[in-house]
């Protein structure tokens, strides 16, 4: 755990302390205040645990001045001083200060923590992440490609970001000067919690995922408003509350269901002439190959064509995103289709579920071979070090520049470890490298070779083995593939 984490986790445990002891002997008006106060902290510790230690400190001072301010003048400028606090958080003036204390402050102190899932499903949940990501890859296409599109988004989430930060002031003052919380400010309170949810899912996903919120967040409002009305009778009342909590429960399954069906599979493409069948691996997996927890592999053959098995992978994709395992690869020999997959150890009935679900699913016999791979070495030798793999991979990595109109020239970047210092020099005569010297290991060193190259496959494939055979000659480890521009 990291120190600004520990430190973070302290405050807030402080404040909710001081804010359940405050609650004992402070009279009702004043335990409002007290709250608001703490309850705006906590805000400032999450910012601080998120955006780092010069955001907070510019934050900071903006809520200072704007509260003084709410604090000296007469309540009927509130809403205009609430109005040009909001344009300040909004146009940032001192960005420029921010960036000063960027510099200046140490990385862990600034960069965002980035909060993970630990334990056996780790390596799936990263997966997922990196699968969703696919999935929302068109949305990412759009901020490279179309420029109004680009502005288009970037502006939503200004605009919301300056409609979250009015309505904080706005609540917040208003809490203060009647030292109550009303209907209102809860539900204010409530469009303040969705709001900054639509705004982050804006930032990272798109217009199409914050729309799903919007469409999840509605029926809460008309349940309170309809709670709180005293035109309807009661009886009517209820029922219509009724009704649209039933809806609103029915659209959250449905969501929810949608959440699993939204999968994706990118293969790297290729023909292994050794085994004489065409592979499609998993590219989603690569940054996963060496992780220590899905060490169980189930190797699954059937009789079906490719047409017919690839009209079925969509399923198969849901199954496995649904148990939470990960298809790593598929190939085909004109005959057969080889699915391969990795669990963790707790999963050892799922292999035998996932071939009697294929069974199901293809109508014909699976036969199922299972691997205890501890050593991580199965899909290093089965794909991951094959040369076509990795001519596969670059290639795959040029098509996705292209796709995002990034043209021109490309550079590959390939990383290598070499057991003997001699070979590693013999190499760098051809190809000059840079030493890695904070990947070494003990008797291996490690090389980045970058080499530029049009953007075309037949010379991206050509630079690729040209360095893998100097590579070989010279003993060297291929272990990782890179292309930017």
């Amino acid at each position: 755990m990291s120190r600004r984490l520990l430190l973070a986790m302290i405050i807030a445990a402080s404040i909710i302390v001081g804010i359940i002891i405050a609650s004992s002997f402070l009279q009702p008006s004043e335990q409002t205040i007290y709250a608001l106060v703490s309850v705006l902290f906590l805000l400032y510790v999450a910012l601080y645990v998120f955006g780092g230690l010069a955001k907070l400190i510019v934050f900071f001072i903006y809520g200072v001045l704007v509260a003084t301010t709410l604090a000296l003048v007469p309540d009927k400028f509130s809403l205009v001083v609430i109005f040009i606090g909001t344009l300040v958080f909004v146009l940032n003036p001192l960005a420029e200060f921010e960036s000063y204390l960027a510099e200046t402050l140490s990385d862990a102190e600034i960069e965002p923590i980035r909060i993970k899932v630990i334990g056996k499903y780790e390596p799936f949940y990263q997966y997922r992440k990196e699968m969703k990501e696919h999935y929302h890859l068109p949305q990412v296409r759009k901020l490279y490609t179309k420029a109004w599109y680009q502005k288009v988004r970037t502006l939503s989430v200004l605009t919301l970001f300056g409609i979250d930060v009015f309505i904080l002031l706005f609540v917040a003052n208003d809490i203060a000067y009647f030292k109550e919380v009303s209907a209102t400010n809860i539900l204010g309170i409530y469009f303040l919690t969705i709001i900054f949810i639509m705004m982050i899912l804006l930032h990272k996903k798109g217009f199409t995922t914050m729309m799903r919120i919007v469409r999840l967040s509605i029926f809460i409002p008309i349940i309170f408003i309809l709670a709180f009305t005293d035109d309807i009778e009661n009886n009517i009342k209820w029922i219509f509350v009724a009704l649209v909590g039933v809806s609103g429960l029915a659209l959250g399954v449905v969501e929810l269901v949608k959440y699993y069906l939204r999968v994706s599979y990118s293969a790297y493409q290729y023909y292994d002439k050794e085994n004489q069948e065409m592979v499609y691996a998993n590219a989603l997996f690569e940054p996963l190959v060496y992780n220590e927890h899905t060490t169980q592999i189930g190797h699954y053959g059937l009789e079906v064509s490719l047409e017919t098995f690839q009209a079925h992978l969509n399923e198969i994709l849901v199954y496995a995103n649904y148990h939470r395992f990960i298809i790593t690869a598929y190939t085909h020999n004109k005959q057969y289709a080889y699915i391969f997959a990795e669990f963790n150890q707790n999963q050892m009935k799922r292999k035998q579920q996932f071939k009697s679900f294929l069974e199901s699913t293809y109508k014909t016999h699976v036969g199922l071979r299972e691997y205890d791979d501890l050593n991580r070495k199965f899909y290093e030798k089965r794909f991951f070090h094959n040369p076509d793999y990795i001519v596969a991979r670059a290639l795959n990595l040029a098509h996705l520049l292209n796709e995002l109109e990034i043209r021109g020239e490309v550079i590959i970047s390939m990383t290598l470890f070499f057991k003997n210092e001699k070979e590693m020099s013999q190499y760098q005569r051809v190809y000059n490298s840079r030493r890695l010297q904070e990947l070494d290991q003990e008797g291996v060193f490690a090389l980045q070779t970058n080499v530029r190259c049009r953007n075309l496959d037949y010379l991206i494939e050509t630079a690729v083995r040209d360095i893998l055979l100097e590579a070989m000659r010279h003993n060297g480890t291929y272990v990782r593939i890179m292309l930017y521009y």
